[in-house]
């Protein structure tokens, strides 16, 4: 699968387990998210000199609401599922 055109990179995370958080999250906030990464790391587990890094690709439109998922979740602010949206962040379709 290739990157669209209209995807952006979000984060570089170390492995796929960091990323399957992070997708989970962005895609419980109803933001798009898909992952990409190296083959290699994901057979071996590997994540040494950039092998095994996985990207998290957003829609760009969706880039600063993906952002501010983030930053809930380093404040410990997340929660999926919330009926409130983390504070900045706008709802679906605004």
């Amino acid at each position: 699968m290739s990157e669209s055109p209209d995807e952006v990179e979000l984060i570089r995370v170390p492995g796929g387990i960091n990323a399957e958080s992070i997708l989970a999250a962005l895609r419980g906030n109803g933001i798009p998210a898909r992952a990409r990464g190296e083959a290699v790391g994901a057979i071996y587990g590997l994540t040494l000199d950039g092998l095994g890094e996985v990207s998290i690709l957003v829609p760009g439109d969706r880039l600063e609401q993906a952002r501010t998922v983030l930053e809930a979740g380093e404040r410990h602010m997340l929660e999926i599922g919330d009926d409130e949206p983390p504070e900045g962040m706008k709802p679906d379709g605004d």
